[in-house]
């Protein structure tokens, strides 16, 4: 029925069917978002090629999160070497006028007893261990050639497979740098590596109070000193850095 000049669409329930250009339009609206939900997606390839981005990107991460930490353990290293350090030089008139004769014993349990042994280090048995494992053993004993009685400190580098580790060599050259800052208290520094069957090289560096003549001196070393001293770590069975202290002449 045609009202006003108007054709409307007819309002019946039989005529109220869509014409064709409804239908249409809906199919083609309907393919559209379709075709444009296949477009949105993605392929296989760009998925691996990010997740090997995230691999990538994740083992940099972790390599200098290791090389971070390596150096901070570094530092903490460095810092608790120096004060176990002094505190040894500091007992030192101490230990003197306590040897009566090579009977007396002490070790790191006397340096415990006393609270000498620094934080970033801690005491197991007789043996003190600093951040990276390397074990630390305080004695003395009775110098034939000298008639001195030597109060000694000995670090032994952490070892895996019978080897010392890989970075034993990194940190025998940080304990040497923080021994060169003490220089004048300490006698001798030595580094010792070798095989488990006994045979051993050592390379000394003296303290001001022995650096005469043509003696390698601690306070003069050279990093390519340094470095030479410590580059054995890493082929030899273990490594040690022994410092020496006099106490006195045995009487």
């Amino acid at each position: 029925m045609r009202e006003n000049g108007r054709n409307d669409r007819p309002t019946n329930t039989v005529d109220a069917q869509p014409c064709l250009s409804d239908v249409y339009k809906n199919s083609t609206r309907a393919k559209r978002r379709q075709a444009d939900a296949v477009l949105s997606g993605r392929s296989m390839v760009e998925m691996l090629g990010v997740l090997a981005i995230i691999g990538v990107l994740s083992v940099g991460a972790i390599a200098g999160y290791s090389k971070a930490m390596f150096k901070y353990k570094l530092n903490k290293q460095a810092e608790s070497f120096n004060m176990l350090l002094n505190n040894a030089i500091q007992i030192k008139p101490q230990l003197e006028r306590a040897f009566t004769s090579t009977s007396i014993r002490f070790g790191a349990d006397l340096f415990d007893k006393l609270n000498l042994i620094p934080d970033g280090m801690r005491v197991e048995g007789s043996t003190i261990y600093d951040v990276f494992h390397n074990s630390i053993g305080i004695s003395y004993y009775y110098n034939n050639q000298t008639g001195n009685i030597d109060y000694v400190l000995h670090w032994t580098m952490d070892r895996a497979n019978n080897k010392t580790t890989q970075r034993a060599s990194e940190i025998c050259r940080n304990m040497i740098l923080v021994a060169k800052e003490n220089a004048a208290n300490l006698p001798v520094l030595s580094v010792r590596t070798g095989q488990t069957d006994g045979t051993y090289d050592a390379t000394a560096l003296n303290g001001d109070e022995r650096c005469t003549n043509n003696r390698n001196c601690l306070r003069n070393a050279t990093l390519q000193q340094i470095n030479d001293m410590c580059s054995a770590c890493e082929s030899e069975t273990y490594c040690q850095l022994i410092i020496y202290f006099m106490i006195k002449k045995y009487q």
